[in-house]
């Protein structure tokens, strides 16, 4: 199995996902902490299978969408990490 890749955050994918939690909170905090770690995991698991997410329109971009709950993970992967660039609600562009 090849070896992991390091796993990075933007600050952009990072501010999506406080606001993603601070939304669903306003409702339901338990739920808002799921939603997260759904957000988490996922991204965890494109440590070990980085192309596991569809080819994005724009260059070099991949898209993993969560099963679980309406968002997508925008990320980049080189041959050493992956960054995940943005978490989006599904129906938010992805350009």
């Amino acid at each position: 199995m090849p070896e992991k890749k390091l796993l990075e955050w933007s600050p952009r994918s990072e501010r999506n996902v406080r606001r993603i939690r601070a939304y669903i909170a306003t409702d339901n905090p338990k739920a808002a902490q799921d939603v997260v770690d759904e957000i988490v995991i996922s991204a965890a698991g494109l440590r070990n299978f980085p192309l596991i997410g569809k080819l994005s329109d724009a260059a070099g971009v991949r898209e993993l969408v969560l099963a679980k709950y309406p968002y997508t993970l925008i990320y980049r992967v080189s041959p050493d990490k992956v960054r995940v660039v943005a978490v989006l609600h599904q129906s938010q562009d992805h350009a």
